[in-house]
């Protein structure tokens, strides 16, 4: 299982999984996108208090674990994930699904996923090597809102586990935050590297890419162009946008030479003819 970011056709990168069909961020989205033809999948990765990377999108644990019901975390606010260990966040369940998700009608909660833990990097880069898929692990920007003496090591702690599991070539760091992405390339060169940009990233890409001896630009894709794409691969750099749910706007990204898709939905992605 190796990385190449100018493969013969775009790679299918699931958004945190599948987190159309299941709970973002969680080993069954992994599974899911697997099973779904994705080729890899973005996952999220914050800290915990002790130092363990997680999995992780938002800075707080309300919106994707059952925080809020649990009577530790009421009394103990607010529910930041580095404010509590590894073994205190192990009683959380992260499978609590809701329905209605990326413009589906259908609304609701489904709980058939049953109780799913919030994962550690390493768990969730063990069953992705299991699986054969590629990982985008994008190390969210904890720098204004974690203790600097903890949130300082989170790059150092995420390539730790890449290493111990011999990932290297298996994996992409990817952050909206370009020390995070220059600090890796600095310590593993031989890592590949994508500098994250908003969809309202108006500035030159190819240089803000190259400033960090980045390899790849990771743009929201709504207002991304043909030109902006063109110039960007013209330099030797892959174009991985986010998020795109519309077939037809994968289809449109897909022939402007775009070299992979981050997607909610790798279900819907079209078929090469």
């Amino acid at each position: 299982m190796r990385l190449s970011l100018d493969s013969e056709k775009p790679l299918i990168w699931g958004h945190r999984g599948c987190r159309s069909l299941a709970p973002e961020n969680t080993i069954v989205s992994l599974e899911t996108a697997h099973a779904k033809g994705a080729d890899g999948w973005e996952l999220d990765v914050v800290l915990t208090k002790d130092g363990i990377p997680v999995l992780l999108h938002d800075l707080n644990l309300l919106r994707t674990t059952d925080a809020a019901g649990h009577a530790f975390f009421r009394n103990n606010p607010p529910a930041l994930p580095w404010r509590f260990t590894l073994e205190e966040l192990s009683v959380l369940n992260a499978g609590i699904f809701p329905r209605r998700r990326c413009g589906r009608k259908d609304s609701g909660t489904d709980t058939s996923f049953g109780v799913q833990p919030v994962p550690t990097l390493k768990q969730a880069l063990q069953r992705s090597a299991e699986l054969g898929m590629l990982v985008n692990i994008e190390i969210k920007d904890v720098s204004k809102a974690m203790p600097e003496q903890l949130a300082s090591t989170i790059v150092r702690k995420t390539l730790e586990v890449v290493f111990e599991l011999k990932m290297e070539e298996a994996v992409i760091i990817s952050s909206f935050n370009p020390d995070y992405v220059a600090e890796s390339k600095r310590h593993a060169a031989q890592i590949l590297t994508g500098l994250l940009t908003p969809h309202a990233f108006t500035g030159n890409a190819v240089e803000a890419v190259q400033a960090l001896g980045a390899d790849a630009w990771h743009p929201g894709h709504k207002r991304l162009t043909q030109a902006a794409i063109a110039a960007v691969r013209n330099a030797g750099l892959a174009v991985n946008p986010y998020t795109v749910n519309e077939p037809a706007r994968m289809r449109q990204l897909m022939e402007w030479g775009v070299t992979g898709i981050v997607t909610d939905n790798p279900q819907d992605v079209p078929q090469s003819e």
